[in-house]
């Protein structure tokens, strides 16, 4: 498949090293202490993005499904607390 650079009004930016992984987890984090996304792959990697601003969510996020470019079915995604797995020997 061939690949076209689209510019867009925005500045972003792109990640090489995480194409074709696959998301085991998505985290994200906004307390007094810091905000960060981070992404766990089910190759036993992962991708922490730390931001320096506090970040609030005007709308609930949703899980949307798309068929032929409109947006079908959504639903409102839900949140668990974060659980720290610790490694057993």
């Amino acid at each position: 498949m061939k690949q076209k650079s689209v510019k867009t009004r925005g500045e972003g930016v792109e990640y090489p090293a995480l194409i074709s992984k696959v998301i085991r987890q998505v985290r994200f984090v906004n307390d007094d202490d810091y905000t960060a996304l981070t992404i766990e792959f089910d190759d036993s990697t992962l991708v922490s993005f730390r931001f320096r601003a506090s970040i609030a969510f005007s709308i609930d996020p949703e899980l949307s499904t798309v068929e032929g470019g409109n947006i079908v079915r959504w639903r409102q995604l839900k949140t668990r607390p974060v659980v720290r797995r610790v490694a057993r020997k």
